[in-house]
């Protein structure tokens, strides 16, 4: 199902996630799906860590993966309320949850993805508080 040069392109983005400082994610291979997701923790400027995933779709690197929230579950807001609840939320940067309920925070429109864009400077890049 992968391309060589997919499969190139995963080990150039665990390289530089590890050149680049973010060690603490790893673009992983699960064999009993055939599948790559790029996961591990991020650290909010409030000091909070949150599970990130991206799970890598077929048409990666020229289709935008989706960026998930996957820990703490259910991710809750300030009030104590789910996010989930919002549904797709402009102001809350997110977009359609998984079928596992978990919160889909955007990171780039797809008519802005493109190849180029290397899975480390989506995973520096979420505002997370």
């Amino acid at each position: 199902m992968w391309t060589v040069s997919q499969r190139e392109r995963f080990c150039l983005e665990n390289a530089l996630l590890k050149q680049e400082g973010l060690d603490q994610f790893l673009v992983y291979y699960y064999q009993t799906t055939d599948s790559y997701a790029a996961s591990g923790y991020a650290t909010s400027s409030s000091g909070r860590r949150y599970g990130l995933s991206i799970p890598l779709p077929t048409g990666f690197p020229n289709q935008r993966p989706p960026m998930y929230i996957t820990d703490p579950f259910p991710l809750k807001m300030a009030d104590g309320s789910l996010i989930s609840a919002l549904g797709v939320s402009h102001q809350m940067h997110t977009l359609a949850p998984s079928s596992a309920g978990e919160i889909q925070i955007c990171h780039s429109r797809d008519n802005r993805w493109h190849s180029g864009i290397l899975l480390h400077k989506l995973l520096e890049s979420p505002y997370l508080d």
